[in-house]
């Protein structure tokens, strides 16, 4: 029985954390601040109250602001300029070439940004789906209402598919719900719902 690759996106198949992320979070706290006319240490705070909660920004602002997704993830995600700070790598390329089964990304942006960071990295052949926020009605992972909504859109069974993540949380409802699980991290502290761990993509192979 063929197997289902499911990879994270940022952090995981590419390096978001060194340009991406801040250049993210800055323009989430901007709009945060803009929208409900508090501060920027305001607006950082309850950013980080949010995630704590919710696992993403956009689910508290959603829950207790009413604000529109489409256009919080329009302002937030510039994916023309993010994507400029991608690097393509052909050893990636290499690496996804060689992975038997169906691929596909499964992740927490939106899916204009996720296509275009995709494409940046010239994978986009390697995939034959990607999930976004959108996908999973603005639940993010690690929520198991966000797996299981993916899992039926795939038509398939948890057990037939492995997750590729860098988020121990995300990691640990895939491995609940019977998932093989793969951390992409430099950190080596046993886990119990780590069935293997690598430092980078490229040594999945």
């Amino acid at each position: 029985m063929s197997k289902v690759w499911i990879f994270d996106l940022d952090d995981t198949l590419h390096d978001a954390s060194s340009k991406i992320f801040p250049s993210i979070n800055q323009s989430m706290t901007d709009y945060v601040s803009q929208k409900l006319k508090i501060s920027h240490h305001d607006a950082h705070d309850l950013r980080d109250q949010y995630w704590k909660v919710y696992g993403a920004t956009l689910k508290g602002l959603i829950e207790n602001h009413g604000v529109d997704p489409k256009e919080f993830l329009l302002s937030t995600h510039n994916a023309e300029e993010l994507s400029k700070f991608v690097k393509q790598s052909h050893a990636l390329e290499n690496t996804l070439k060689r992975i038997k089964g169906k691929k596909i990304v499964f992740t927490n942006a939106p899916l204009h940004y996720a296509i275009a960071i995709i494409k940046s990295l010239n994978i986009q052949k390697y995939f034959s789906a990607v999930y976004s926020i959108e996908s999973t009605h603005y639940n993010p992972k690690p929520s198991l209402y966000a797996f299981r909504k993916i899992l039926r859109q795939l038509g398939k069974k948890a057990y037939q598919c492995i997750m590729v993540e860098d988020d121990l949380a995300n990691l640990k409802t895939a491995y609940k719900i019977g998932m093989k699980t793969i951390l992409v991290s430099k950190q080596n502290k046993k886990i119990i719902f780590v069935g293997k761990r690598i430092t980078k993509i490229t040594q999945l192979i």
